[in-house]
């Protein structure tokens, strides 16, 4: 009657743990697959069927609820049955209608074969289970008749109801599929965006590890290398040439305070920024002070506005930026004079620092400046990140600027 082959994408079959209360969907099915045989049954008891219509009765019912009892409640039977889904469906829509033949009952007999319809609908694609419920629907029409209901309007009254409801259950199943379908969708990219997220987690800790990495080569284990050939080479002079060997340990002396500084710097630069109870303006103001207070280069700190309050992770990406802004200052600008500034207006909020120190020439690539390229695609990185955009500006001999403006969140400062 219909063909073997199941639904690859069926929730049923391949995700049964996907259709919500599938429980109470079973036993529904169980308890239309009794009514519908029960009550013909009593029916027949008090109209005093004969022994043999009853025993014919009661042994295709059994049959019959065997099968749709059997696919519902337990497993073993429904794998069986989704194998072999073409004779689940025809066994089922024999015996229905084998049972409005000995019944010829026609209000709630034809209800039997609603369960297995349903099955088929979770079970075929939609072409093929409508098939199925015109097959139903010829076999109520056909069982009827050989049941002795020979009225055609009775006959057609009762093939159109049970259409109608073959179609409201079609649809109802069909909406359940889909939202099941989307269930999983939903569900799978949830996953996948949890996956690209702890990717892009390990992947922003591996790069903070490549540029620890980097600043450890090239000052801590650059400058440590330094001093001992310097400590080497003065052992070497030591009884030969003591004042070679002086100016060997002199020479050492100096590059372990640089070293020194280098190492503060870094604990500086990697230490964390705590911003959960703290105003921007307050955290940048503490970074301008320190910044003079380690370095000895005067810094000025500029904002007269109120308390401004940035959500957490931006606040955090500003207050990195600022910082590496500064350390690359340290290294390279040779500045006399640094400003840190902040302002805002109803569209944005403006965060410059500006040094008069040696600058660089602007039209040059990244990589040719004497910052080399990794600091400032770090700083444009985290200007993305806080959401704003970067602006560098620079010439030689005329010091430079790093500006970095951030839209005003209208919703939140409304909220403020």
């Amino acid at each position: 009657m219909v063909a073997e082959k199941m639904r690859p994408d069926d929730p049923l079959f391949d995700h049964q743990d996907v259709i919500p209360h599938r429980s109470a969907l079973n036993m529904s099915g169980v308890l239309a697959a009794l009514v519908s045989v029960g009550l013909p049954l009593t029916t027949g008891v008090i109209e005093g069927w004969s022994l043999l219509r009853m025993v014919a009765y009661l042994v295709l019912a059994a049959g019959f609820l065997g099968l749709v009892m059997g696919y519902l409640l337990w497993s073993r039977i429904t794998c069986w049955a989704n194998r072999r889904i073409g004779l689940f469906l025809t066994l089922s829509g024999l015996a229905g209608a084998g049972l409005l033949v000995i019944s010829g009952e026609h209000r709630t007999q034809p209800l039997a074969l609603t369960v297995p319809l349903v099955i088929a609908v979770l079970s075929l694609s939609p072409r093929q289970a409508s098939w199925v419920g015109v097959s139903y629907l010829m076999l109520i029409l056909g069982g009827l008749w050989l049941g002795g209901v020979r009225v055609s309007e009775v006959l057609f009254t009762s093939v159109a109801i049970y259409a109608s409801i073959f179609l409201f259950m079609y649809a109802v199943v069909q909406i359940a599929l889909s939202q099941a379908r989307q269930r999983q969708q939903a569900t799978a990219l949830a996953d996948e965006n949890a996956r690209l997220a702890r990717e892009a987690g390990a992947a922003a800790t591996l790069a903070e590890r490549n540029r620890i990495a980097r600043e450890l080569h090239d000052t801590i284990a650059q400058g440590l290398t330094a001093i001992t050939m310097q400590l080497e080479a003065a052992q070497r002079a030591f009884e030969r040439d003591p004042e070679r060997a002086r100016v060997r340990l002199a020479r050492a002396h100096e590059l372990a305070r640089t070293t020194l500084g280098d190492v503060r710097r870094s604990v500086w630069t990697l230490a964390e920024t705590s911003l959960s109870d703290q105003q921007i303006d307050f955290v940048l103001q503490q970074q301008a002070c320190q910044f003079q207070d380690r370095t000895g280069i005067a810094t000025t700190w500029i904002y007269a506005g109120p308390g401004l309050a940035l959500p957490p992770e931006q606040a955090e990406q500003v207050a990195r930026i600022v910082q590496e802004a500064l350390v690359n200052i340290e290294k390279h600008a040779y500045a006399r004079h640094v400003e840190v500034g902040l302002d805002s207006d109803e569209a944005v909020y403006r965060v410059w620092v500006r040094d008069d120190g040696v600058g660089f020439d602007a039209a040059l690539p990244i990589a040719s400046t004497h910052g080399g390229g990794f600091g400032l695609i770090s700083l444009r990185e985290r200007a993305r990140l806080a959401g704003g955009d970067l602006h560098l500006a620079s010439r030689v001999g005329g010091g430079t600027t790093l500006s970095l403006i951030l839209p005003v969140d209208q919703k939140r400062d409304e909220e403020r």
